[in-house]
């Protein structure tokens, strides 16, 4: 009798883990693909900003209909043409662009990013913006981007 007791003793504490385990796993599969998706649009933001140094490069990461305002209160440039055209008309030859990534992060496809973009102008000043993007990831495209600058 008390080998029969222990043993649905043990069967109901088995039984009970293994509900909380499938518990914790089916809570725990949402943050994960929301950090997968995360990381996608974060990797996508960063390509594309590595992009910049091929004037037009970056162009191949916005969707279609992509919302482009390069400073906040400047009206939007839509799609991929119109920013290449945009970025092209500033990114002269002798003319170069790093950017320091400060700090990123991601909420599902929303990625903000904090960073120094430096425009290099050859026999002139460095230029200094001092920046916060705000970049919207949907299905591998940036279709909403604005930087604010630290005016």
């Amino acid at each position: 009798m008390i080998r029969t007791i222990a043993t649905n003793a043990t069967r109901r504490s088995v039984a009970t883990l293994a509900a909380v385990l499938a518990t914790l796993v089916l809570l725990a599969m949402p943050a994960a693909a929301e950090q997968t998706t995360e990381q996608a649009a974060i990797d996508v933001v960063n390509a594309f900003i590595a992009a910049w140094s091929t004037p037009g490069a970056g162009a191949a990461y916005l969707a279609p209909n992509a919302s482009v305002r390069l400073i906040e209160d400047q009206p939007a440039i839509v799609g991929p043409d119109a920013f290449k055209a945009a970025f092209q008309s500033f990114m002269t030859p002798g003319v170069s662009i790093e950017v320091d990534t400060r700090e990123t992060t991601a909420y599902g496809g929303i990625v903000v990013n904090r960073r120094v973009d430096t425009v290099k102008t050859a026999g002139k000043p460095d230029q200094v913006y001092p920046v916060v993007g705000v970049f919207v990831v949907r299905d591998g495209k940036i279709v909403e981007w604005v930087d604010y600058h630290d005016k």
